[in-house]
């Protein structure tokens, strides 16, 4: 597809998808893209931005002309790249500021997931020092040990943080995307915020794993992928999950439901949409409400299906119990979603 619609690279497609979810080119006037070779954001970015719009793509090794499009050869941490971009820029400030940036990868995961953060690190720094009030950083993240240290960061900086995953974006890759919108650009940033050797360092030497439901307090940690497990998803049957009798450890252990053939009754239900169906997909960048959602269609079918089988006969009784029975189990799982947002407020605080 990249290559019938003129794309230099199928990354493209997850610019794509990244705007057709947030909406961030339409309006913007000015973009950066860093690490930006060969170009196949800059030509989503041209295509989706206004004409006038001022269009800048960094990288380290040369990128192609492009139609409109202002292309550097620099690196993004030197200050030689700072001030080629305040000329580009002539006096503006960028409203976007991109980053799909990567090391070579190949000689160990935990370097090179440590290598990449270190990098989304640096392009924030950049995007500091350019983006306007209001503005948006978009990057690409490894769910690696400093994942969470890194949305400590941005939740710092910018008044909303989403993370996504593209559907163009491999699910056996361990990349997602982060979404910062609404740069706070406040006047003095603490260096401490920016500096790899601050944000990166152990706590207490040590890693925990985190409970996501639990109501106990724990310390801050930067787990993502267990060890040996990086690239490819923990995966169990949608029907394990309908039919556990605890769901929410399904939910923190494992990062893909799946419909497979025992599931069709499941897959085929009235209330299993296409936006269940992209949740189940991955579950590590779900939200509380996406969460919400899963355990409220995980209720419908688990009771629907149980009364047409087994109580075909007292359909309007049943239904009654059933709905009386869903309610009370919501508002139990509500209460302990309640639980672990108060539980990451507090993380974040400290």
């Amino acid at each position: 597809m990249a290559k019938e619609q003129g794309y230099r690279a199928r990354s493209a497609f997850k610019l794509v998808q990244l705007n057709q979810k947030y909406n961030f080119l339409g309006n913007c006037r000015a973009l950066i893209d860093l690490c930006a070779a060969p170009g196949g954001w800059l030509q989503v970015a041209r295509k989706f931005m206004p004409v006038s719009s001022i269009l800048i793509g960094v990288d380290l090794v040369s990128i192609k002309g492009l139609p409109n499009t202002i292309c550097l050869q620099e690196d993004i941490t030197t200050g030689k790249c700072r001030t080629a971009l305040k000329n580009a820029l002539n006096g503006w400030k960028a409203d976007v500021v991109l980053h799909d940036g990567s090391p070579n990868m190949g000689a160990a995961w935990l370097q090179d997931a440590y290598t990449q953060s270190d990098l989304v690190l640096k392009s924030l720094k950049l995007a500091t020092e350019f983006l306007v009030p209001g503005g948006t950083f978009v990057t690409k993240v490894f769910r690696s040990a400093d994942y969470n240290s890194l949305l400590y960061i941005f939740n710092q900086l910018f008044r909303k943080v989403d993370v996504t995953k593209p559907m163009a974006s491999r699910n056996t890759s361990a990349e997602i995307y982060v979404v910062c919108q609404g740069y706070l650009k406040p006047d003095k940033i603490d260096p401490r915020l920016l500096d790899p050797k601050h944000v990166f360092q152990e706590v207490d030497g040590e890693k925990k794993k985190t409970d996501l439901f639990s109501n106990k307090k724990q310390r801050a940690h930067r787990d993502g992928y267990e060890a040996g497990n990086y690239t490819q998803f923990k995966r169990c049957s949608v029907a394990r999950f309908i039919e556990a009798e605890d769901p929410i450890a399904l939910l923190t252990e494992y990062n893909q439901f799946v419909f497979d053939d025992e599931t069709k009754a499941y897959e085929t239900h009235k209330d299993t949409s296409q936006e269940i169906r992209m949740c189940c997909e991955d579950l590590k960048v779900l939200n509380k409400s996406d969460f919400r959602d899963l355990l409220r269609w995980r209720l419908k079918v688990r009771n629907l299906l149980k009364i047409a089988k087994e109580e075909p006969k007292e359909e309007e009784k049943s239904d009654i119990s059933v709905k009386a029975s869903m309610r009370d189990e919501i508002q139990e799982l509500t209460q302990q979603l309640a639980s672990l947002r108060s539980q990451l407020e507090q993380l974040r605080s400290n």
